[in-house]
C-alpha cells in the first residue's frame, strides 16, 4: 500500500477574541478556499453542546475542480479559545481525498478518519503543500470488526443489517450511549455501511455527532430522536429495530442479507460486499434492486429462494441452476424444491443431490403420490427417473431415493381403496428399469413383506411385450441375485428358476396346484407371457388347473374362487407356445368362459424357416384336444369345451361378413373326422354358423360345407338353410326376386328348418329396402308356393306360422312395418272389392231394367196384333 494519501485541505474557524465570523483560515490550494468554505458549511453537523465528546467526525462526498469525485473528511474540535463575546471557538479541519483512490484501497471511514486525526495537528503544512494521510493496512477494519462479523448472526449483526436496509430507504440517525470515543462511533457507522455494497460509500455521508434541532444533511449519523420528518431513528444496543417500517424492497434486502449471513458467515458476506466497488448512488431510484442484485451474486440460490418467498415468478432454468449450486441452506433448498415441483417440468434431476434433506424428500415423494393418485403415471415416472439418473447406482447412493419411494408405497396404499389397482407396483415400477441387486433395500423390503406386492409387480411387467428379461431382472433384485423366497408367493421362486434355466427344478404336481390355486394360476400367467408355457403345462400341473377351473369355492384371501383366479391368469395368450400346449391352454379358456386365445395365436403365428407348417401344428392341436376331451375329469364338460372353442373359431365378423379362416375350417374337419362325444357340439357349432345372415361366403366356404355334408348327413337341413341365407343375401326386391326367395323359404322349410330359423334370413333381406312391402310380397309368394304344392289349407297354416315367427322375432320394427303395410294393403284391396261390387250391382240393375223393358215392349206389341 502507498505510504499515504495526498489530500487537499482547509482550516476553518475564526480568530480568538474577535467578532469576526467563521471562515477558511488556511487552505491548500489557496484558490479553493471559497469552495472549501461552502463544503464545510454544507456538511456542518451543527454546534456541539457543553459536554459533547469531540471531535465530531463527518464524512461527505465532494468534487474536485477537474470534476473528479472526492471524499471529504471534516474534523470538528474545540480550540480552547473564545471570541470577543466569550463564546467557545471551534475549528473544523477538512481533507479532500480522491474518491477513486479510497475505493481502490478499500478504505473504511474509520481508517480514513484515523489518518486524518493523525495528520490534522501538522496543519498548516510548510509552504502550503498538500497533506499526506498515512493509512494502516485496509484489513484492519475487518480485524477490528471480527467480533461483529461472526459466522453466527447475533443481535448486533441483526441490528446492523436492519440499519443498512433502512439506509436504503432514507436518512438514519443512530441514538444511544454517546460516551464512546469518536472513532468507535464512526466504526459503528462503518459496520452499518459494510452491510451494503462498497460502491455506495462514494454517495454516502455520515457523522459521529450532531446538534439537536439542526437540519443536518448527512444520510447516516449519531444524534437524538427529535422527531425530524423523513428520519428513521434506531437505538444502538436497543435490540432488533421494528422491521415493519421497511419498504418491501428494503425488507427483501434485509431478509437476503440475514440468510446469506446464516449460510456463509458474516466475514464472507462483508468481504463479498466490500469487493463490489462499482459506483452505486444511494439516492438512485434503483438502489434497492442494484444492492439486492450485488448481494445475490454471493449465492444465486439464496436470492432466488428469496424471490420465491415473495411470490415472484421464476424461470425453471434458474431454479435448476440454483439447486445445483455447491453451497446452500436447507430452508432455501426446500423453498426452491417446492417451486420446482410446482412447475410444469418433470425433470427433477437438480433436486437429486438434496434428496437426503427431509423437507426435500417429503416434497418429492408427496408429488409422486399426487401424480399417481391423479392418474398422471407418466409424470410420476419422468420425475422419478430424472432423479434416479442423477444418483449413484450403489446402496448408499440410492438410499435417499429408496426412502422416498418407500414413502410413496406407504402413502399410496394408505389412500388407495382396498382391492383397487396399486399405482406403484401396477403402473409406476413396471415402466422403469429394474433396480440393481443390492440397492433400494427399503423398497425391496416392502415388496417382500407386504402381501401380494411382488406378485402384482411381476404380473404388471408380464403385460408388456417380451417381458421375460425384465421379469427376471426384477426377480433378481427381489431375491438379491437368487430365487426370491417370499411367503405367500412360492410361484416367484419357481418362475425365477424357469427364466434362469427353463425348468422349475421341481415337478408341478396336481396336488400342489390344487393346494395353491392362487400361486399356480399366477405362475401360469407369468410363464405364458414369458414364453415358457411349454415348460410348465405338463400333465400334473394341467389337470390341477382343470380342477381349479371346476371349483367355485373361495381360494384366496380376497374371496376369489379358483375358477376366477384361473380366468384372470388366462387373460393373455401364451407367447410362442407349441400346438399341444395351446390345446391345453384353450381347454382351460373354455372351462372358464374365455375365448380360445392360444388357437388364435397359433393360427396367426408367422411361418418361420424350417417350421413344420400350420397343418402340422393343427394336427398336434387337434390330437391333444381329442386326448384331453377323453380324460375322465373332462368327460362331463366336452360340450362346454368344444362349444367355447368353436364359437370363436367359427365366428363371423358382422361388419365385413368374413367367416372362418382356413385354420378354423381345417380344425372343424379334424374334429369331425374322429368319433366321440364331442361330435354333437361340433355339428351344433356348424349349424350355428350356417344361420349367420352376415356371413359372406366364399368359394372355399362352400366347398368346405359340402365336404362336411358328405360326412355328416344330419347337416343337410343346415346346408339347405344356408342356401336360403345365400339367396337372401343376393335377392333384390323385384317380383321375380320375391318369388325366388319364397321358393327357397319353402325348400328350407320342407328340409326341416323351423319357422324361427326362416325368420333370420327373411329379416336380413327385408331390412335392406322397403321393409313392409318386401315382407308382404315374400309372404304372399310363400303362401302361393305352398298352395300350389300342398293345398290352400296347408298354405294358410304355413303362412300364419311364419307370420307368428315374425311377430316373436327380436326386430319389433320389422313386424310393425309389416303390420302397418299389410293392413293398409288389405284396406286398399277391400276398397277395390267394394268398388267392383258397386259396379256389378249397377250392371245387374241395368240388366234387370233391360229385361223389364223387353217384357214391356213384348206386352205392348201383343195388344196391338189383329
Amino acid at each position: 500500500m502507498p505510504p499515504g494519501l495526498t489530500a487537499d485541505w482547509a482550516l476553518w474557524g475564526k480568530e480568538p477574541g474577535t467578532n469576526s465570523g467563521y471562515q477558511v483560515l488556511a487552505a491548500c490550494p489557496r484558490e479553493r478556499s471559497a469552495e472549501f468554505n461552502t463544503s464545510v458549511h454544507h456538511w456542518s453537523p451543527g454546534t456541539p453542546a457543553r459536554g459533547d465528546q469531540l471531535p465530531w467526525i463527518t464524512i461527505g462526498p465532494g468534487r474536485a475542480p477537474d470534476g473528479t469525485d472526492t471524499v471529504g473528511v471534516f474534523l470538528l474540535d474545540g480550540t480552547g479559545t473564545v471570541d470577543r463575546t466569550n463564546r467557545p471557538i471551534y475549528r473544523i479541519v477538512h481533507f479532500a481525498v480522491d474518491a477513486a483512490t479510497v475505493g481502490e484501497l478499500g478504505l473504511s471511514w474509520h481508517a480514513l478518519a484515523e489518518a486524518a486525526l493523525e495528520t490534522a495537528p501538522s496543519l498548516p503544512t510548510p509552504h502550503g503543500e498538500p497533506a499526506q494521510l498515512f493509512v494502516e493496512d485496509n484489513s484492519r477494519f475487518l480485524e477490528r470488526a471480527r467480533s461483529v462479523f461472526t459466522d453466527r448472526i447475533t443481535t448486533g449483526s441483526d441490528w446492523l443489517a436492519a440499519a443498512a436496509a433502512y439506509l436504503l430507504d432514507g436518512t438514519v440517525v443512530v441514538t444511544g450511549d454517546r460516551n464512546y470515543k469518536p472513532l468507535e462511533l464512526l466504526h459503528v457507522l462503518d459496520c452499518v455501511v459494510a452491510m451494503l455494497p462498497a460502491g455506495v460509500r462514494r454517495s454516502l455521508s455520515a457523522a459521529t455527532g450532531s446538534s439537536s434541532g439542526s437540519q443536518v444533511p448527512m444520510r447516516l449519523y449519531w444524534g437524538a430522536d427529535d422527531g425530524s420528518p423523513g428520519v428513521r431513528c434506531l437505538a444502538w444496543g436497543g435490540g432488533l429495530p421494528d422491521l415493519d417500517g421497511l419498504s418491501p424492497a428494503a425488507r427483501s434486502y434485509f431478509d437476503l442479507l440475514v440468510r446469506a449471513w446464516q449460510v456463509h458467515g458474516g466475514e464472507r458476506v462483508v468481504a463479498h460486499l466490500a469487493g463490489s466497488r462499482g459506483l452505486l448512488d444511494i439516492d438512485s431510484a434503483h438502489v434497492h434492486s442494484d444492492a439486492l442484485h450485488i448481494l445475490s451474486r454471493l449465492n444465486p440460490g439464496l436470492a432466488l429462494a428469496q424471490e420465491v418467498r415473495q411470490g415472484r415468478a421464476v424461470d425453471n432454468e434458474r431454479i435448476d441452476e440454483a439447486l445445483r449450486h455447491d453451497v446452500f441452506d436447507p430452508a432455501s433448498v426446500a423453498v426452491l424444491s417446492q417451486a420446482k415441483l410446482a412447475g410444469l417440468s418433470t425433470d427433477l434431476g437438480s433436486m437429486a443431490r438434496h434428496l437426503p434433506q427431509p423437507e426435500v424428500s417429503e416434497a418429492f415423494w408427496t408429488q409422486i403420490v399426487d401424480d399417481l393418485l391423479a392418474g398422471s403415471v407418466d409424470s410420476a415416472r419422468s420425475r422419478f427417473e430424472s432423479v434416479r439418473q442423477e444418483t449413484p447406482d450403489t446402496r448408499e447412493g440410492r438410499r435417499p431415493l429408496d426412502r422416498a419411494l418407500a414413502s410413496v408405497v406407504d402413502e399410496v396404499r394408505r389412500h388407495a381403496a382396498t382391492g383397487s389397482q396399486d399405482p406403484v407396483v401396477d403402473q409406476l415400477l413396471p415402466t422403469i428399469d429394474p433396480f440393481t441387486p443390492g440397492t433400494m433395500e427399503f423398497t425391496q423390503s416392502q415388496l417382500r413383506t407386504l402381501p401380494g406386492l411382488a406378485a402384482r409387480l411381476v404380473d404388471a411387467v408380464c403385460a408388456e411385450p417380451d417381458p421375460a428379461p425384465r421379469v427376471l431382472a426384477w426377480l433378481r433384485w427381489l431375491g438379491d441375485d437368487s430365487a426370491p423366497e417370499l411367503a405367500g408367493n412360492p410361484e416367484l421362486a419357481l418362475l425365477y428358476h424357469l427364466l434362469e434355466s427353463g425348468s422349475t427344478r421341481s415337478e408341478l404336481s396336481k396336488k400342489w396346484t390344487e393346494a395353491h390355486p392362487q400361486s399356480a394360476t399366477r405362475l401360469l400367467a407369468a410363464a405364458g407371457a414369458c414364453g415358457h408355457a411349454d415348460d410348465v403345462l405338463g400333465n400334473g400341473y394341467f389337470h390341477g388347473l382343470v380342477s381349479c377351473a371346476l371349483r367355485n369355492s373361495p381360494a384366496s384371501p380376497s374371496g376369489d374362487c379358483a375358477r376366477t383366479l384361473l380366468q384372470r391368469a388366462l387373460e393373455r395368450p401364451p407367447y410362442g407356445a407349441r400346438a399341444e400346449t395351446a390345446a391345453r391352454w384353450d381347454v382351460l379358456c373354455a372351462l372358464t368362459g374365455r375365448l380360445p386365445a392360444a388357437f388364435v395365436a397359433l393360427a396367426r403365428a408367422p411361418e418361420l424357416p424350417g417350421s413344420a407348417g400350420i397343418s402340422t401344428r393343427l394336427t398336434g392341436y387337434a390330437s391333444t384336444l381329442h386326448a384331453e376331451l377323453e380324460a375322465p375329469a373332462l368327460r362331463g364338460h366336452v360340450h362346454t369345451i368344444v362349444d367355447g372353442l368353436l364359437k370363436e373359431v367359427l365366428a363371423v365378423d358382422e361388419d365385413t361378413g368374413k367367416g372362418p379362416a382356413d385354420t378354423g375350417r381345417d380344425l372343424t374337419v379334424r374334429l369331425l373326422e374322429r368319433p366321440g362325444p364331442h361330435v354333437p357340439a361340433v355339428i351344433e357349432a356348424v349349424e350355428r354358423l350356417t344361420q349367420q345372415p352376415h356371413w359372406d361366403e366364399t368359394e372355399q366356404d362352400a366347398h368346405w360345407l359340402a365336404r362336411i355334408a358328405e360326412r355328416r348327413p344330419e347337416l343337410a337341413a343346415a346346408l339347405s338353410l344356408r342356401t336360403l341365407h345365400r339367396a337372401a343375401r343376393q335377392a333384390g326386391d323385384t317380383p321375380e326376386d320375391c318369388k325366388a326367395l319364397a321358393a327357397q323359404l319353402y325348400t328350407a322349410r320342407r328340409e326341416g328348418a323351423g319357422h324361427d330359423q326362416l325368420y333370420v334370413p327373411l329379416c336380413f333381406w327385408a331390412r335392406r329396402g322397403l321393409t313392409g312391402e318386401r315382407v308382404l310380397d315374400v309372404l304372399l309368394a310363400y303362401r302361393d308356393v305352398w298352395e300350389s304344392y300342398g293345398g290352400r289349407s296347408r298354405a294358410d297354416d304355413e303362412h300364419s306360422l311364419l307370420e307368428r315367427a315374425l311377430r316373436r322375432g327380436p326386430d319389433t320394427e320389422l313386424w310393425d312395418a309389416y303390420l302397418l303395410y299389410a293392413i293398409g294393403f288389405l284396406k286398399r284391396r277391400s276398397a277395390t272389392y267394394a268398388r267392383q261390387m258397386q259396379e256389378l250391382i249397377g250392371k245387374q240393375r241395368r240388366n234387370e231394367d233391360e229385361i223389364g223393358r223387353l217384357r214391356r215392349l213384348d206386352a205392348g206389341l201383343s195388344h196391338s196384333r189383329p
